[in-house]
């Protein structure tokens, strides 16, 4: 390697582009910097190779081109490893503003580059003769799993995200191959201008898709029909995508009374380690969930996989023969993890995206979800069937709450956006409701720890005053212990 780093001038015939920087990027000057050029010449010195390829400054070496200039500043990269070039022609992009198809083909170059160091590493160990026991599938694992994940932290996305997107370009690169150029102008726009899972959903239903590979030997049924955190971060990429495409026989379970506004739940995840003491849901796991283990490993989370293809599995019943409006909308309505926070912090991705999933290719439910992490709620994408809501118990999750749901609504999404203030321990108050479509306040039913709470009749007043102030219409529990005469029962859509 050459650890050189120089300046200098070289005539922009002398210099190249990068071809991964037409591939990523593929943009040229536009008449404003070509001006600016002319007037001002160029600046900032272009960044190239030994043998002067441009890392960056491509749009600087288009505009001197037309601008006619005879020679161009340069600084020359202190290294002439490909791989260093690479990484550092993508770096170079870091500020620049990036459509989801940029993201994507930076996403699989960056893939490459530690895909190649980890083989590179493990070949200078084996001419080295270190002896280690790392079986060749580890390698492997690398370059599938663990690679991904890097380029996918560097460019603030996560794997899963990073992968869908790098599948949808790889379709539009065939449709442009074979000259279908219009489908692939069509599927780029949906990506940059809608998003990845509508393109995404767009390849599945028009295109055949490329699918992850498997190796053969990784297609074993798993030996258990749940996965503890430890358990999932002791499997490799092969198995955990085996685990992924699990197809059980579950279906939804029917939740009680207590929840007319949706007729199911769903627990493809169970688990919690928020550690509140007014928990329900612990208190049910502790009764009926002993395969887990002792008491305390009962509500650690879990991953049952085989659950997650109950949405197709379940029959929705004809809703035209429902007569009763809150009961057909209920018959739509799936909560989601109704024994869990999915989208806790030490939940993986992977298992969120999977869940997610089953959201975006069963448009036939509305799958409620609902956290006490709504900025973590606020990283994913959602199809508009998803109703997202998150609790707020006290004040101090007011502010949060706002924030993670104005960001959702900047985003795009279109779904809705729900607060439930259950049990409402705190007097609270919001600066602003604009973020979200519907209310439900309740107190406290008791639990194994904690007494029953009902809060005083004035804070229920005070948030039902901010809600109309804004038009949210608002859904009591009965847990308030407000007569059903006066409960008040409202929904988000029109019933």
């Amino acid at each position: 390697m050459n650890n050189f780093t120089s300046t200098g001038k070289r005539r922009p015939d002398q210099l190249t582009p990068h071809p991964e920087n037409v591939k990523i990027y593929g943009d040229l000057a536009d008449s404003e910097l070509v001006e600016s050029v002319k007037q001002k010449g160029i600046l900032n010195p272009l960044l190239v190779t030994y043998d002067n390829r441009i890392i960056s400054g491509h749009r600087r070496w288009d505009a001197a081109k037309v601008a006619d200039l005879e020679t161009v500043p340069v600084v020359v990269f202190g290294s002439d490893d490909e791989l260093d070039i690479l990484e550092a022609l993508i770096e170079s992009n870091r500020q620049r503003e990036k459509t989801n198809e940029q993201i994507a083909r930076e996403g699989d170059a960056l893939k490459t580059v530690s895909a190649e160091r980890a083989k590179r590493r493990q070949g200078q160990r084996n001419d080295l003769n270190i002896v280690e026991h790392v079986p060749q599938c580890s390698v492997n694992n690398f370059t599938n799993g663990k690679a991904r994940d890097i380029a996918a932290k560097k460019l603030g996305v996560s794997g899963k995200h990073l992968d869908t997107a790098i599948k949808v370009v790889s379709v539009i690169d065939e449709l442009s191959n074979s000259g279908r150029e219009d489908e692939a102008k069509q599927l780029r726009q949906t990506l940059n201008n809608g998003s990845v899972r509508k393109a995404y959903q767009t390849v599945k239903q028009n295109y055949s898709a490329p699918q992850a590979e498997i190796p053969v030997a990784a297609k074993v049924e798993p030996k258990q029909s749940h996965l503890t955190l430890d358990a999932w971060d002791m499997m490799n990429e092969p198995d955990r995508a085996v685990a992924l495409a699990t197809k059980g026989t579950h279906t939804f379970n029917t939740t009680n009374d207590n929840i007319e506004w949706a007729s199911w739940s769903w627990n493809p995840v169970t688990g919690c380690l928020h550690g509140c003491t007014y928990c329900y849901a612990r208190d049910i796991a502790s009764r009926f969930y002993g395969y887990l283990g002792g008491v305390e490993e009962r509500f650690k989370p879990v991953f049952y996989p085989d659950r997650l293809t109950a949405p197709a599995n379940t029959k929705q019943p004809n809703l035209d023969t429902i007569d009763d409006p809150v009961k057909r909308l209920g018959k739509q309505n799936v909560f989601v993890c109704s024994m869990a926070d999915l989208f806790g912090k030490w939940v993986p991705n992977e298992w969120i995206e999977a869940v997610l999933q089953q959201a975006w290719d069963n448009p036939q439910w509305n799958f409620l979800f609902l956290t006490k992490f709504p900025i973590r709620m606020a990283e994913f994408e959602y199809p508009d069937n998803a109703w997202l809501g998150t609790t707020v118990d006290k004040q101090w999750a007011v502010e949060r709450a706002e924030k993670a749901f104005d960001k959702l609504r900047v985003g795009g999404y279109r779904g809705v956006a729900w607060l439930s203030c259950e049990p409402m321990l705190e007097k609270l108050t919001f600066s602003s409701l604009n973020m979200f479509d519907w209310l439900v306040v309740g107190g406290s039913s008791g639990s194994n720890t904690d007494a029953a709470f009902k809060p005083p009749f004035d804070w229920t007043v005070h948030l039902w005053n901010q809600a109309k102030r804004y038009g949210l219409p608002v859904y009591m529990k009965t847990n308030l212990g407000i007569e059903n005469e006066v409960r008040v029962r409202e929904y988000p859509v029109e019933l």
